[in-house]
């Protein structure tokens, strides 16, 4: 090879990097977790892990700045912010109803929506997000897909 084909392929391989480092950068800056929804798998109660009561969903939606969903009778909203791993979640509004079916859904609906306020680091393996404070996993979640919405 001589040298100006030696220069093309050293400019080719440094574009290369170059792109696998701004895939990286958009991936740890909140790529993964944003335009996905998300269900709680578990969450973390007073009593340990544990999973949601049967008949409610705790679903989350991160988009342009606001996290929405359903808190297991009520739909729920508030803003985000992302940097690195790093996330804030501002304090929560939601809808108002009462919901005294299944025993005990305001309770956790209180504990999911505090414990969404306490995270402050995400990760995202696959379809599996998880949501930890001060080093402790508070809620693990996984993607809705056409495959989990169906069974």
């Amino acid at each position: 090879m001589d040298r100006e084909e030696w220069v093309k392929w050293g400019v080719i391989a440094l574009a290369a990097v170059g792109a696998l480092v701004l895939v990286g950068a958009a991936l740890s800056s909140g790529g993964d977790i944003e335009g996905r929804t998300w269900i709680v798998e578990s969450l973390q109660a007073d009593a340990g892990a544990t999973e949601p009561i049967e008949g409610t969903a705790l679903t989350a939606t991160f988009e342009d700045g606001t996290v929405s969903g359903v808190s297991g009778c009520n739909n729920f909203f508030a803003g985000y912010e992302l940097d690195g791993s790093s996330i804030a979640i501002g304090p929560a509004g939601s809808t108002l109803m009462f919901c005294a079916e299944p025993e005990g859904a305001m309770e956790q609906e209180q504990t999911y929506l505090g414990l969404l306020q306490s995270a402050d680091t995400f990760d995202v393996d696959g379809e599996t997000l998880t949501l930890s404070a001060n080093g402790t996993t508070v809620l693990t979640f996984v993607e809705i897909t056409p495959d989990t919405a169906a069974g």
